[in-house]
């Protein structure tokens, strides 16, 4: 398994401190909760992914928000029919099918959802695997915990990958355009793709287990390790921009 959800660039991003970096993220998840206007929230979010897209590129901003589409679609269709109480927008007859408050409330959901993933996604994507693994252990998470964290981020990218190459495969050696058949054989061919990702998960098993055992899972000695984070020598410095970029996104939100 070595699909690793890591994208090689440049930028502050990938200087900035690892552990610094885990301190950002949760703040930042933190501050899309906070009582803002939907302006300022949207605002913060854009920003984000610009600054994100800025480092990763467009094409890694543009999957992550793809990968969530399906989960923003339902909000925009079934959210704002959760508040009835309000200025109505769109009525048929007496019936109010959607109010201001319910539109904003889908609204801001949407761009919680939408910041939240990208910044989690931005720490995989800036920070090698292996110093992820040391800032858990670093914030004195079990070595398992820590493990199993990015076992996670390894394994599941990888069974997506085996997926699109599946299908990709199977979409080869048919005949039938894509594009003329109907839904049923669309879910119907489904079902030999899914057999083929089940078996190539089935078969990794045995790479995973060794992977774990290599790794020192289940000793009771110690564990050592061979990388370390004294490369980041602006530790202090990183963890108090990490610690000034949301006051200051949230001073700018009182304040203008």
């Amino acid at each position: 398994m070595t699909t690793n959800t890591y994208i090689a660039g440049k930028g502050w991003l990938y200087r900035f401190d690892p552990r610094a970096k885990l301190l950002l993220m949760l703040l930042m998840c933190v501050w899309f909760f906070l009582p803002v206007t939907l302006l300022h929230l949207a605002l913060v979010v854009a920003l984000v992914v610009l600054v994100g897209a800025h480092s990763t590129g467009w094409h890694h901003a543009w999957r992550t928000v793809y990968s969530i589409s399906p989960m923003l679609l339902f909000m925009i269709l079934f959210m704002p029919f959760n508040v009835r109480e309000g200025v109505p927008l769109v009525s048929i007859g007496s019936f109010t099918v959607i109010t201001k408050e319910g539109l904003e409330q889908a609204l801001r959901l949407m761009s919680r959802f939408i910041g939240i993933t990208y910044v989690c996604t931005l720490l995989f994507a800036t920070t090698v695997m292996h110093e992820v693994m040391l800032t858990l252990r670093w914030y004195h998470l079990p070595y398992k915990a820590s493990l199993v964290v990015t076992l996670a981020f390894t394994y599941i990218p990888f069974i997506a990958d085996s997926f699109s190459q599946i299908s990709e495969s199977h979409r080869l050696r048919e005949a039938e355009d894509e594009q003329k058949k109907k839904v049923g054989q669309r879910l119907k061919d489904l079902v030999p793709t899914l057999t083929s990702a089940l078996v190539v998960a089935l078969r990794s098993i045995p790479n995973l287990a060794m992977s774990l055992e290599m790794r020192g899972f289940g000793r009771q000695e110690r564990r050592s390790s061979y990388h370390s984070l004294d490369a980041y020598h602006h530790v202090c410095t990183n963890f108090l921009l990490a610690c000034i970029i949301p006051l200051a996104f949230w001073l700018a939100s009182m304040l203008f």
